[in-house]
């Protein structure tokens, strides 16, 4: 027995020893490189399937969610595990190697994706706005919509944030931008109110490495009558329900918005200055306050600052004409002088700030307009500046209101009837308070030399835009200190112009749409020039042209693109 129970654990031993021996042979078998190469390839290949897995199970989470026949707490569950999982996804470096079109598609169509490349100081910054929208039968019309955005540098650097939780915004366009803040983002699109759909603009900002909404501060408006604004705690939102489509895109130099209705008199524009003050007007009026329409000279900009004193004024240059360019700039500097001598004292405790606007440049005619806030110490609240040079570049003279009009009841009735557009809206009541007297001893005062006879206190002045002549009236303080009224040259009659032969000259400018590719000339080999809807043409300012239709491509984009060409092409 002994016998056979030593024999028994020796050949367990011999076995053991075996297995031992065999085991480091095979490991002699493998070189340290081979072990190395395969520590590495298993947690990759995890993490690929693991993407892949999320991506699917989102998928079948999205199908739960659109199935009518489950129950609508359950796909209601969903929907949160959903937007979270989603947001989650796009922090992922494999979602940005999928192009928008294959996310869309992937998630049977219920994603829209909008993908965009910036090129800031910190480098190229790529932006994708993600929209989910949920069955308004389970969520209603109103919060069935969440919207995300996703950014990186690189594929190694991604982020993503859900930005709009259930809410009734829909994204539709955005753009990227360096500002004095940081980088920012501006959001538009529609919301889920009634139809038609309003448009909502929104702006945000990146903080390290998150988006934050921040409030939007309008400075000028001017708005149709038809149109409403509504500031809903951070956003704009901008309703027009005479009109049944509106739509909102990224105006061309990416610093705001067009929105477009049916009714192509009633487009708006909205724009953001470098500070982030959001101005709002027409498209036509601010045409001619953005568009220069200038062709033998340009505008620089000069600065007077000095012990709280701050006023910026144009000067002309680059005309051919140097002495007439020398006398323009002369009444230009007088111009802005008087303001500061009127309104600024710099040893009074005076804070003054002024600052111009050109409302209309061309061949003819120069209208600046310049506001201001004026700060005295210990004064009960500042006061509104607001003062106008208007200039005949032929005669290098100041124009007046009384030299384009007849001040007389014709005139003063015309403003008093409605024919004119309160540049801000709420203003628009007040000028029919103002008996006939009053509107005619302001309007026949408006734009007077300084140190005339006829100098006072009123400050009444005129402008003139691309299609209007404007007037600003001296208003209480309660209501803005001044107000300014636009009315159409085209609903001024002739009995009531003053120079024929200025008049000629101040028809409306033709509204332009152009597309400036490189700065050049219009690649024929990129757009396909239609030659039957292509004609000759001649604009104030821009002489004679050629209008030219083309099909083609812009950033991927294929569209209608339309160029003026010169006869360099």
């Amino acid at each position: 027995m002994n016998y056979l129970k030593y024999g028994r654990i020796c050949c367990v031993l011999l076995l053991l020893i075996s297995c031992v021996v065999m085991n480091g042979c095979t490991k002699g078998q493998d070189s340290p490189t081979t072990e190395t190469n395969h520590t590495l390839s298993l947690p990759n290949d995890a993490k690929t399937i693991s993407y892949s897995k999320k991506l699917d199970a989102l998928v079948q989470k999205l199908r739960i969610i659109n199935n009518e026949n489950m129950d609508s707490d359950v796909r209601q569950y969903k929907i949160e595990e959903f937007t979270q999982e989603l947001n989650l996804l796009l922090n992922e470096p494999e979602s940005v190697e999928m192009r928008d079109g294959e996310l869309v598609e992937k998630f049977d169509n219920n994603l829209t994706i909008l993908t965009k490349s910036f090129q800031l100081k910190s480098g190229q910054l790529n932006v994708r706005v993600v929209n989910y929208r949920a069955p308004n039968t389970l969520t209603g019309t109103i919060g069935d919509k969440y919207t995300f955005i996703q950014w990186w540098s690189t594929k190694q650097l991604v982020h993503a944030q859900m930005i709009g939780d259930g809410e009734p915004e829909l994204a539709t366009d955005f753009v990227v931008r360096d500002s004095e803040h940081g980088i920012q983002l501006l959001l538009g699109g529609h919301v889920s109110i009634y139809h038609p759909y309003p448009v909502f603009v929104a702006l945000w900002e990146l903080s390290g490495q998150k988006w934050t909404q921040k409030s939007i501060v309008v400075g000028k408006m001017k708005l149709p009558d038809s149109w409403e604004l509504n500031k809903d705690v951070d956003e704009l939102i901008l309703e027009n329900r005479q009109h049944d489509s509106m739509s909102i895109e990224v105006l061309d130099h990416g610093n705001g918005f067009l929105i477009n209705s049916d009714d192509s008199e009633q487009n708006i524009i909205i724009e953001f200055s470098k500070s982030g003050e959001v101005r709002i007007d027409s498209e036509h009026s601010i045409t001619s306050n953005t568009h220069i329409e200038q062709q033998s000279y340009e505008l620089i900009q000069e600065k007077y600052s000095e012990n709280g004193i701050i006023v910026k004024y144009p000067q002309i240059t680059k005309l051919k004409d140097a002495e007439k360019q020398k006398s323009l700039n002369q009444i230009l500097k007088n111009e802005v002088l008087k303001g500061l001598h009127e309104y600024g004292d710099s040893g009074s405790g005076v804070h003054l700030e002024i600052d111009y606007e050109t409302k209309r440049q061309s061949e003819r005619f120069l209208s600046v307009q310049y506001t201001g806030i004026r700060y005295v110490k210990d004064a009960a609240y500042p006061n509104h500046i607001f003062y106008t040079t208007n200039l005949d570049m032929n005669q290098a003279s100041r124009l007046r209101l009384s030299d384009l009009v007849k001040i007389e009841k014709p005139f003063i009735e015309l403003l008093k009837n409605g024919k004119i557009t309160a540049v801000q809206p709420e203003q628009k009541g007040l000028i029919g308070d103002f008996t006939q007297d009053e509107l005619n001893q302001w309007l026949t005062s408006a734009d007077v030399p300084e140190g005339s006879a006829e100098e006072s206190e009123l400050d009444t002045f005129s402008y003139l835009t691309s299609d209007s002549l404007g007037v600003s009236i001296p208003v209480a303080h309660a209501v803005g200190d001044h107000a300014e009224y636009e009315i159409r040259f085209a609903q001024i009659p002739d009995g009531i112009k003053q120079n024929k032969e200025l008049w000629q000259e101040l028809n409306p400018v033709v509204d332009q749409s152009a597309t400036v590719v490189n700065g050049g000339e219009l690649d024929t080999d990129q757009f396909n020039i239609d030659e039957q809807q292509s004609f000759e043409t001649s604009f104030e300012g821009w002489g004679h042209v050629k209008f030219v239709s083309t099909v083609g491509m812009i950033e991927e984009a294929r569209g209608n693109y339309f160029f003026l060409l010169d006869e360099q092409g």
